[in-house]
C-alpha cells in the first residue's frame, strides 16, 4: 500500500527528528531520497541509516530562497524529477512577551513558513515534478495554544492556511499538498522547549508520546497513492490530546 519504488522525494530538516525518520522510512519503502539540511555530519549520518542506493545529499540553509533555483536544478539533472516533497524544517524558541523581538520572529517565520511557500512554489514549477504530494509538518500548538509559543504557532497556522490555499492551484499541477500535525513527539526539538516542570503543556493525551517515526508514517501516507484523493487538510498523529 505504500510503496514508493523509484519516487524521488525531496525532504528537508533531514538531519534529526521527524525529517530523519522519514527519510530513512522513504528509503525503506523503495524510494530515492533527497535529505537536505544544514549540518553536513549529521545528513551523512541519515544516509547511512537510508536502505538501497541513489540518495543524495544537499546542504543548504532553507532561508536562503535566492538559491532555490540551483538546488532544484542540480537535484533533477540526473534527469530524473521530483515526485515528491516532506518539508520538515522548523524551529520552536520559546518567546515570553519580555523577550519577544522582531529578530526571533522574523527567524522562525522564515524557517517554518517562508521556506515552506517558497519551497511549494519551485516545486510546482514543471521542470521539477512528476506531479506528485507535498507534505508540510505542523504543529498540535496551533490548536491548543502554549505559553510563550506564539510565533511558532502563528508560523504553523501560515503554512497550513497556505497550504490550503496552494491545493487549488497545485492541483490543476496534478500535485496533492497536505500537512500533518503531529502533538509531543521524541525530538530534540521537543526537549528544547520543554522546561523542567511538565506542567508546562498540562497535557491530556490518551495515548503515550509519539516517536518521530509515527509522524513519518503519516508523511509517508501521504505522499503514496493509498491518498491520492486527499489534498489542502491536515492530519493530526496527537496521542489523542483532548486539549486543556
Amino acid at each position: 500500500m505504500f510503496d514508493l519504488i523509484g519516487k524521488k522525494i525531496m525532504v528537508t530538516g533531514a538531519s534529526s527528528g521527524i525529517g530523519r525518520a522519514t527519510a530513512i522510512l522513504i528509503s525503506k519503502l523503495g524510494g530515492k531520497v533527497v535529505a537536505c539540511g544544514r549540518d553536513e555530519n549529521r545528513l551523512s549520518e541519515t544516509l547511512s541509516k537510508c536502505e538501497g542506493t541513489g540518495h543524495l545529499q544537499k546542504i543548504f540553509d532553507v532561508r536562503d530562497t535566492n538559491n532555490y533555483k540551483n538546488i532544484f536544478d542540480d537535484i533533477v539533472s540526473d534527469g530524473e524529477k521530483l515526485d515528491g516533497l516532506a518539508y520538515c524544517s522548523g524551529i520552536a524558541p520559546p518567546t515570553p512577551l519580555r523577550v519577544f523581538d522582531e529578530k526571533t520572529l522574523r527567524e522562525v517565520l522564515d524557517i517554518n513558513f517562508i521556506g515552506f511557500a517558497m519551497m511549494v512554489s519551485m516545486y510546482a514549477k514543471k521542470n521539477y515534478n512528476n506531479g506528485g504530494s507535498i507534505v508540510g509538518i505542523s504543529a498540535l500548538n496551533l490548536y491548543y495554544p502554549q505559553e510563550c509559543m506564539t510565533a511558532y504557532a502563528a508560523s504553523k497556522a501560515a503554512m497550513e492556511s497556505s497550504a490550503r490555499t496552494f491545493a487549488i492551484e497545485l492541483a490543476k499541477k496534478k500535485i496533492r499538498i497536505n500537512c500533518v500535525a503531529p502533538g509531543p513527539t521524541d525530538t530534540p526539538m521537543l526537549e528544547n522547549i520543554i522546561p523542567e516542570s511538565q506542567d508546562y503543556f498540562n497535557l491530556k493525551m490518551l495515548l503515550p508520546e509519539s516517536q518521530p517515526e509515527d509522524i513519518a508514517n503519516a508523511v509517508i501516507f501521504l505522499l503514496g497513492e493509498t491518498s491520492r484523493t486527499i489534498t489542502g487538510r491536515t492530519i493530526f498523529v496527537d496521542s489523542g490530546y483532548l486539549g486543556q
